[in-house]
């Protein structure tokens, strides 16, 4: 038994509801709450960081998506527009032979809409207009006497070698009866256009010239000359469309017609100007290394002393300013990479004029250059440490120095030192000494002092190679002078691989299988390759000096001085395709620079 909770009468316990007052007597069970603990927290928080970063990719590569396909767009409306230029082009020429001058107006028009600067759609619409201006409209009756009588006019044309008047008759006959005389017209026709064209191309008329030959090729196929002649003209115009609005492509373009059509029209001429006019733009730009490259090409080309001028001047001014000053580096002056040197470093002397003697520098692959060394010369870099040898003209002594610290090592204090090379361990050094006879002695020294020189043969200029073996510039016994190979750790004489005292300069190549040096027996300062086993391959052949190669620290190329420009500066020659870039300046004069030296390092 229980009572009712609303109205206190007793019920059955069985009851559920209340009969009298209708009350629920079954508790309501309250819901349960569930309480997250942090671990809870963390795993919803994960899944939402995880479902926004799966977002955020989804976007991306929405966002990606869509680039491309923007890009992939504009690639194809571009091609899409040129295409349908050609098209209707081609259908104006179409018209114009068909004598439908109408239509031929409307294609050009059309294309001239879609490209305002056409030349070829310019001169289409010019020769549909002067047609259109003559054109026969006989009735039915006359036309077929009127076809005859413009046959007949054609062809006395034609006899006196007035292409254009045969062809605009030729085409208003075949608009006027496509069917009269349909050979013979069209075989008149072809040829006068062919004439024509290649007789404006004669007169360098090329976009007329272009246009008639056009019209040729759309009744039949041209010989291989004609079209050579129409294509060349046609690279010709593409060249000058960019000649003043991308000095690059303009250059681009021009330098591939003088490698294929030199003689062709004004093409080297007009590679000089472009040359020379990109370079006033660079000027104009403050940018003056890339101006005395572009000066520099130009004149390889033609001498001009006004270029020359122009050329020394942005020269000195990316020597001196651009990559860092001779006096140490200006707060701010943020190096430039000079083109044509992109590895390791190189040291080398320039001439002051002012004070009459050379100092030494070093140019970094970042476009540093630091001076080394005031009257000081014939370098030679340690590998591995960045410090470099050299002969202090100061002091009569060889120095060595770390570029960037300044602060100099004594090696050598004996006097009248000159070449200083080091072993491949840096343990010793090989040198040259001025002897009291007034001859020049090979001797080699320990680099920590410890023990005497040692005096190797008669000689100069030595180069220790990075297998161990010495070349220098000496005799052997029976007199005879030129590049000697030694192994300096042996007893036994060198052995000679040239055969002129001048041979001289020698730079191992980094594996030690090949030797650059220079030599004059042919006239000239040029550079040549030489061999351990003693084959020896001209380098340079140019009526200028060329000197004091230095093989770049992986082996591909050469870098040397020469005064081929006029002044002097250094290149550098790739050695599989023997090309040259000019990549730093080094003034008018350089006297006795065949005494110098470059070295070149990683």
């Amino acid at each position: 038994m229980q009572d009712c909770p609303n109205c206190g009468e007793a019920l059955d316990g069985a009851t559920i509801v209340c009969p009298h007052c209708g009350a629920t007597l079954v508790e309501e069970k309250k819901p349960r709450v569930r309480r997250r603990g942090p671990g809870s927290l963390r795993r919803i928080w994960t899944r939402l960081l995880l479902v926004l970063l799966a977002a955020s990719i989804f976007v991306g590569v929405l966002a990606g998506s869509a680039y491309y396909g923007v890009y992939v767009g504009e690639r194809d409306r571009q091609d899409r527009h040129t295409t349908v230029i050609t098209q209707h082009y081609d259908a104006g020429i179409g018209a114009l032979n068909e004598g439908r001058y109408e239509r031929a107006v409307a294609e050009f028009k059309y294309v001239l809409e879609l490209d305002k600067d056409n030349g070829l759609a310019q001169q289409g619409l010019a020769e549909a207009r002067i047609r259109l201006q003559v054109k026969p409209t006989p009735t039915l009756e006359a036309a077929h006497s009127l076809a005859e009588q413009l046959l007949e006019q054609a062809q006395a044309a034609y006899r006196q070698g007035d292409w254009v008047s045969t062809a605009r008759t030729l085409t208003q006959l075949r608009g006027l009866d496509p069917a009269y005389e349909q050979a013979t017209v069209e075989e008149l026709l072809f040829d006068s256009l062919r004439q024509a064209g290649q007789q404006y191309l004669d007169e360098e008329l090329l976009e007329v010239g272009i246009s008639y030959l056009d019209q040729a090729i759309a009744l039949r196929p041209l010989e291989a000359d004609v079209i050579s002649r129409r294509n060349l003209a046609a690279r010709y115009l593409n060249a000058l469309n960019y000649w003043g609005v991308d000095w690059a492509l303009c250059i681009e373009k021009f330098e591939d017609l003088v490698a294929t059509a030199p003689d062709y029209e004004d093409v080297t001429q007009r590679l000089y100007r472009a040359y020379s006019e990109y370079g006033d733009f660079f000027v104009s730009q403050g940018e003056m290394c890339p101006a005395e490259v572009q000066f520099g090409q130009a004149l390889r080309m033609y001498a001009d002393p006004t270029l020359e001028e122009k050329r020394a001047t942005a020269a000195q001014t990316c020597l001196i300013a651009t990559p860092v000053p001779v006096s140490g580096t200006v707060p701010g002056l943020t190096p430039q990479p000079i083109a044509g040197f992109s590895v390791g470093r190189l040291a080398y002397p320039v001439y002051n004029a002012a004070t009459g003697v050379y100092d030494l520098y070093a140019l970094y692959s970042d476009g540093r250059i630091i001076p080394v060394a005031g009257n000081a010369d014939q370098p030679w870099w340690e590998w591995g440490t960045g410090r470099v040898a050299y002969r202090d003209r100061n002091t009569a002594s060889i120095r060595m120095e770390l570029p960037e610290e300044g602060v100099p090592l004594q090696l050598l204090t004996i006097g009248q030192q000159a070449w200083p090379t080091l072993s491949p361990d840096s343990r010793r050094l090989a040198y040259a000494i001025l002897e009291p006879e007034g001859t020049w002695g090979i001797y080699i020294a320990n680099t920590d002092g410890s023990g005497g020189p040692r005096r190797i043969a008669a000689g100069w200029a030595p180069a220790w190679g990075r297998t161990g073996s010495l070349a220098y510039t000496g005799c052997d016994d029976s007199g005879s002078c030129g590049i000697i190979l030694d192994d300096p750790d042996d007893d036994q004489p060198g052995g000679r691989l040239t055969g002129s005292e001048n041979d001289q300069g020698v730079s191992w190549a980094p594996a030690g299988n090949l030797m650059a040096y220079m030599s004059n027996f042919t006239g000239n300062w040029d550079l040549f390759l030489l061999s351990p086993e003693g084959g020896v391959q001209q380098l340079t052949t140019d009526a200028s000096d060329e000197g004091l190669p230095a093989w770049s620290p992986d082996g591909s190329s050469l870098a040397f001085v020469s005064n081929r420009s006029g002044g002097w500066g250094i290149y550098v020659m790739n050695i599989n395709t023997r090309q040259v870039q000019r990549v730093l300046d080094l003034g008018a004069s350089l006297p006795g620079w065949e005494s110098q030296r470059l070295s070149w390092a990683p």
